[in-house]
């Protein structure tokens, strides 16, 4: 949509856009130089009558050097065209900022720790660590890298309790108040962490690791904590179950120590011992992780061993079947009814309660004696349907023969092995605003980068989000004002008839009001001569739903009827 007559006017803007653009590729004015992959400057028609003015690039928008072409263009785009009837070469799109910004340190994709400016600086395109929707933590690609003076925001020095066995030199990041971090309740700002927030730390266990070390808990007396870390000692299966459980340890550095045979203790066990009455230990050297030692504590803590709550709901067959193969057996009534049962004899009489309950969860209804769990014929063999396909060859022989051979192993089940995030409790201090460590006076860069897909990383200090996108922060004063001249140069070659602002800054930059967007939305502005129609940024709608939507849309059919009407 361009001016009567406007091919005269298009070719004498378009030539000093272009050479605007040229100047705008070169400006160092503000920090944000140091971390954009290119200059994002306005596209579309030089003599157009509707411009609109956004706030700043995201990620997609960084790397393209044009505005609006992520998930936020598409719905600027559906909306022009609708609400408004044009395309989007028929308009003009300029933002207020045109570089990204924002903080972090981090962990690679091999386990290693790299400051985040070290990264920066070379354009680090390997992997960082990451987690997914689903808590698990993957390698993701860095695709993104961004610096920014830290202006006049507050610096917070961002921990967690069991930070100390991150394996991080530094187990702290120093991030920005406006920062988010992971919790248990989504993303949230660091300064907004309050008391009891508990963070993603980056560093867990996987559901597999899980089930094996619970089972084994489970088992009574199989598990030992020492300073050297954690030992499963095996009573059952021999050397060929140990290995099969370090195996599935393997993200813990389980090994099977050569020669690690003790005399085992007295008890009830489904597979004979090893040779000479002894069994073998499984050893973790990495107890240090916080969510093997926040498992272990659960059952042996510092009041002693008990069976934590959870377990009466989130017991799953596969740590049923360790426990049984630790600590259950089979006796023979008469020759026609086996009966099995499950060693309780390290538990209290207050834990009995919550295994039984847990076993009837299964469908396992069992009766509650002295020091152990029995089942009924009947439920004896439901028991075994249901563990058989977790119960590996060397404890095969703890199975019904007929079970054994109708339901074989299944490696398949056993496949889960990436670690999901372990949450801790959030230490948080306040540094000072402005300054590295709340010193006075000494100004500082802050760092961040884009990861693909997942959006966030890990640092010493917890899970943290990308600044841009889709977790923005506000540009800062000083970054409006080095980008101000080239927007209102902009506007003044292009002289459209209505401008429409996107957003909270693009709106009170150009109206120069304090008043946020939602007070100041609904209404005609005016604006040099021209009507400004402030709106929603699309981002916004994005994540606002349908009603967000609908007044975006009432919006753009205000500045179509003004368009008309001029």
């Amino acid at each position: 949509m361009a001016h009567p007559g406007a091919g005269v006017r298009e070719g004498g803007a378009r030539g000093e856009l272009e050479r605007l653009r040229d100047e705008a590729r070169g400006c160092t004015r503000c920090g944000l130089a140091e971390g954009r992959t290119q200059v994002v400057f306005g596209v579309g028609s030089p003599a157009a009558d509707l411009m609109f003015v956004g706030e700043g690039p995201g990620r997609d928008e960084d790397l393209q050097g044009v505005p609006f072409v992520g998930r936020s263009g598409k719905l600027l785009d559906l909306l022009m065209r609708q609400e408004i009837g044009v395309e989007r070469d028929e308009c003009y799109i300029a933002n207020v900022v045109m570089c990204l910004a924002a903080d972090g340190l981090v962990q690679l994709g091999d386990g290693s720790w790299e400051r985040i400016g070290a990264l920066v600086h070379r354009r680090y395109g390997g992997t960082v660590k990451s987690v997914d929707a689903c808590g698990r933590i993957v390698d993701r690609r860095v695709v993104g890298w961004h610096a920014s003076p830290l202006g006049g925001r507050r610096i917070f020095r961002l921990t967690y309790r069991g930070a100390e066995g991150s394996g991080a030199v530094t187990a702290a990041v120093d991030a920005t108040g406006d920062h988010q971090v992971l919790t248990e309740q989504g993303w949230t700002p660091v300064e907004r962490l309050g008391p009891g927030a508990r963070i993603a730390t980056g560093h867990g266990l996987s559901p597999v690791a899980r089930d094996v070390i619970a089972g084994s808990l489970l088992a009574g007396g199989c598990v030992r904590v020492s300073g050297a870390g954690v030992e499963i000692v095996q009573r059952a299966g021999g050397h060929g179950y140990a290995l099969f459980k370090a195996s599935l340890l393997a993200e813990l550095g389980a090994f099977v120590e050569s020669g690690a045979q003790m005399t085992a203790s007295s008890g009830e066990g489904v597979a004979e011992m090893g040779p000479g009455g002894t069994c073998t230990v499984v050893r973790l050297p990495e107890r240090a992780t916080g969510a093997l030692q926040a498992l272990v504590e659960g059952f042996c803590g510092a009041r002693g061993s008990s069976v934590p709550d959870w377990v009466a709901g989130e017991l799953s067959p596969r740590a049923l079947a360790v426990w049984f193969c630790d600590g259950g057996d089979r006796r023979a009534r008469g020759s026609r009814h086996p009966v099995a049962g499950i060693s309780t004899s390290a538990w209290a009489a207050h834990d009995l309660d919550v295994l039984a309950a847990s076993l009837r969860r299964l469908g396992l209804p069992g009766e509650v004696g002295r020091g152990r769990i029995a089942f009924e014929p009947l439920v004896a063999r439901r028991l075994a349907r249901t563990i058989a396909p977790y119960v590996p060859e060397p404890m095969r022989h703890a199975l019904p023969a007929d079970i054994a051979s109708a339901l074989p192993f299944a490696p398949g089940l056993f496949s889960d092995r990436l670690p999901v995030t372990h949450y801790d409790a959030a230490v948080v201090e306040k540094l000072g605003a402005g300054s590295a460590g709340g010193s006075a006076g000494a100004e500082r860069t802050v760092y961040c980068i884009d990861v693909e897909g997942t959006h966030n990383f890990v640092t010493a200090g917890g899970v943290v989000h990308n600044c841009r996108p889709p977790g923005n922060r506000d540009p800062l004063p000083a970054e409006i004002d080095a980008c101000r001249p080239y927007l209102e140069r902009q506007i003044e070659l292009v002289a459209p008839k209505v401008v429409v602002t996107l957003g909270n800054f693009a709106t009170k930059t150009l109206l120069e009001t304090t008043e946020g967007i939602r007070r100041v939305r609904g209404r005609v502005y005016p604006f040099r001569g021209m009507d400004l129609v402030p709106t929603y940024h699309p981002a916004a709608a994005l994540r606002g739903g349908g009603v967000v939507v609908a007044e975006m849309r009432a919006d753009f059919v205000r500045a179509k009827s003004l368009l008309r009407r001029s």
